[in-house]
């Protein structure tokens, strides 16, 4: 799948783009199955897709699918503008996207996984690749907000003792 800079702007604009989201209770319930499929059928009929899994709890944790020309979120419409205007045609890409307050200080992480044609051509290798990258961010999460919570923890305690003193 290829486009020109000008055709992504134009969909972008159009609002061309497919989407869906699924949820998960937690993390024990996430299937990849469901997400892959839809990207997949999108692809093959050269669309631009979207798709993400919402881990619901107190601070959500959000794992997306999204095919672009580069490695931005596709909500940055003006952004992605400014970038690809008037470039020739190029592979599109697909992109792994996790949003959590625990990924990054950025509260997003965003990492390129392969063409969209290698993709469709060699599905398993890199849904592999994308499922081990979703397992390593969401420890890379789990850990963090466990350091999160015991520095917090630890602050409220400090408070306690101070005000006591």
């Amino acid at each position: 799948m290829e486009l020109e800079g000008n055709a992504l702007i134009e969909r972008l604009k159009q609002d061309e783009v497919v989407t869906k989201t699924y949820t998960a209770a937690d993390q024990s319930t996430i299937n990849l199955d469901d997400l892959f499929d839809f990207v997949t059928v999108t692809l093959e009929q050269n669309q631009l897709v979207s798709a993400e899994i919402v881990i619901s709890g107190d601070d959500p944790i959000r794992l997306r699918l999204e095919s672009n020309l580069i490695n931005l979120p596709l909500r940055y419409v003006n952004n992605i503008s400014k970038i690809v205007i008037n470039d020739p045609a190029k592979e599109v890409n697909l992109y792994i996207i996790v949003e959590s307050p625990y990924v990054s200080h950025s509260k997003l992480r965003i990492d390129y996984a392969s063409t969209v044609a290698a993709y469709l051509d060699d599905f398993d290798s890199v849904a592999g690749k994308i499922a081990s990258y979703f397992d390593e961010k969401l420890a890379l999460i789990n850990e963090n907000g466990a350091k999160a919570a015991a520095e917090d923890e630890a602050a409220e305690t400090t408070e306690q003792n101070d005000g006591e003193a």
